[in-house]
């Protein structure tokens, strides 16, 4: 292949480029997520997930640390990522057991106002300096190096359904009890918008606001009803990063394609993440959208990345690459992330394509 160094470097300034709309040097390559087997094959030891939060935190400190920054920054160097990822959609609230000791609330057991008064708020001390402390590792890590560091966070919806209450319980509650809905949620805001401010003074160079909230067949709740609810609550998740001028990318898994119009685009982000192939037409976004709204992501992880060879990689890769390069604003990456299912030389081959064929 025949790349010059310039390329081959991480550079946030790409990633920023890309996702307000812009046309940088090449496409950019960005992951949330590479998995251990991945990491392992990049690395050459078992470091685990690049993203260590799932079920929320750990009992003793009350955050999850994520892989070690330093390690990182070489898989960024190995796989020309313009940016580490830094996530903090930890569940915000802890009970305490019949010794008093205090769990974080990961199985669903606020299900009613009962459940709820019992819970204990995150505090600054336990919940939100040691998590300064992380992000402010990170990005002194970066500094210098090219990459940048893009902080996941928001999913107030997600984690009501996921972390705090039972998911099917949860949907009803927006018929049955609409308060309690709005009410947990609002402890979720309140959480998250503090740890994103500390995300801002910190210095993170993008906000990842991530809340999964369709099927592959439309949203969980009916789309008026959920936007009535959910947006005033993203908005203001949102604004600190606005007015800190830090541009925002939006996932959803599943199908967004119905509220496109109503919700995604009236939220005021820079960049959608990370468009199903299953469920939604990307090449139909990027003829409607593509003008105000940067994409992300769409490369089947069901597909010939985890299933099919090499030379099968490449067409998909080539295909997304002539479609939705033109004009800009397309960073190249996974639908979800690079899961264990995924060959190492496949996810190599994906990177090695677009490093070769994504120059403008």
């Amino acid at each position: 292949m025949s790349k010059g160094n310039g390329l081959l470097k991480p550079d946030i300034n790409r990633l920023l480029t890309a996702m307000t709309g812009g046309i940088p040097d090449r496409v950019p390559l960005y992951e949330i997520l590479i998995e251990a087997k991945n990491v392992k094959a990049l690395l050459g030891k078992d470091l685990g997930t690049t993203m260590a939060a799932s079920r929320g935190s750990s009992d003793s400190v009350f955050y999850s640390p994520p892989m070690d920054s330093k390690n990182f920054l070489e898989i960024c160097y190995k796989t020309h990522q313009d940016a580490m990822t830094l996530e903090a959609i930890w569940a915000p609230l802890k009970y305490k057991d019949d010794k008093g000791d205090l769990h974080i609330v990961n199985d669903g057991r606020i299900k009613d106002w009962e459940a709820l008064e019992k819970a204990v708020l995150p505090t600054k001390e336990l919940d939100l300096e040691p998590r300064r402390k992380v992000i402010r590792d990170y990005v002194k890590t970066a500094k210098g190096t090219g990459v940048g560091v893009g902080f996941v966070f928001g999913a107030v919806f997600q984690c009501c359904y996921y972390f705090l209450c039972e998911f099917n319980e949860f949907l009803l509650k927006f018929y049955e009890d609409p308060k309690f809905v709005e009410t947990l949620m609002d402890i979720c805001v309140d959480y998250y918008v503090q740890i994103e401010e500390i995300a801002i003074e910190e210095g993170v160079d993008f906000i990842f606001f991530a809340d999964d909230i369709a099927f592959k067949s439309g949203t969980f709740v009916e789309p008026e009803m959920f936007k009535s609810i959910w947006m005033p609550r993203a908005k203001r998740m949102l604004q600190p990063a606005k007015d800190a001028g830090l541009p925002i990318m939006f996932h959803s898994c599943g199908n967004v394609t119905h509220v496109m119009d109503n919700i995604i685009m009236e939220m005021g982000i820079n960049c959608l993440n990370p468009i199903e192939p299953y469920s939604m037409d990307i090449y139909d976004i990027k003829k409607r959208y593509g003008d105000r709204l940067a994409l992300s992501g769409n490369i089947d992880i069901a597909g010939p990345l985890a299933f099919g060879t090499p030379e099968e990689v490449k067409a998909e890769v080539m295909e997304h690459l002539e479609k939705l390069m033109p004009g800009g604003g397309y960073i190249m990456s996974t639908n979800h992330s690079v899961m264990d299912d995924i060959p190492p030389l496949n996810y190599e081959t994906m990177i090695d394509v677009c490093l070769e064929h994504g120059v403008y």
